[in-house]
């Protein structure tokens, strides 16, 4: 084989070395698996088109009139709803472009971190701050939805993500305020 004994003795100490490191590491957890079914539809308005409606708490307060958009790539909250929670001050006054999906542009007020209350799960999140006539008082696009790794229904008006312990938690849409936001 052209190795000399003290190589072929070095190699299998590698190995070794190799093998027990791999055994040594916990094996992968999955999440669990999240899916829907047409027992979730019961109790709903049918057929509809109705986008995901939510209440949630971000910081101390629970906000109503929430999108939750997988097409958003911001989070984003009125200057209203900042004001009502008293964090004006916390808002980074760093004015910014928001491009929504008709091309239209917003500037932005500034940006604010603040945690965002899934339970059990909590995620920092940065909003951008807008002061515009919106039917919502905000929206959790991606950024929120990726960070809980949810997976998110319109049809079923239900968001699912896992939580710690291998659990799923849910949070449901309100179809009669998607439908108030939308008129």
């Amino acid at each position: 084989s052209g190795l000399t004994s003290k190589e072929k003795k070095r190699k299998i100490k590698q190995a070794t070395i190799i093998s027990q490191i791999s055994t040594s590491l916990p094996p992968a957890e999955d999440d669990p698996v999240i899916g829907f079914q047409k027992k979730d539809l019961v109790g709903l308005d049918l057929p509809h088109n109705d986008a995901l409606v939510i209440s949630i708490q971000i910081a101390q307060a629970m906000v109503d009139r929430i999108h939750a958009d997988e097409g958003s790539a911001a989070n984003i909250l009125q200057l209203a709803v900042i004001q009502q929670m008293g964090l004006e001050t916390k808002i980074n006054k760093l004015a910014r472009s928001l491009t929504g999906f008709n091309g239209a542009t917003t500037v932005t007020v500034g940006m604010i971190d603040l945690d965002v209350y899934s339970p059990p799960v909590i995620s920092s999140q940065t909003f951008m701050v807008i002061d515009e006539v919106s039917p919502y008082n905000g929206i959790l696009g991606r950024p929120w939805i990726s960070k809980i790794n949810a997976i998110t229904s319109a049809t079923h008006q239900k968001i699912r993500y896992p939580i710690p312990g291998g659990g799923i938690s849910q949070i449901n849409s309100d179809q009669a305020m998607a439908r108030k936001c939308s008129a």
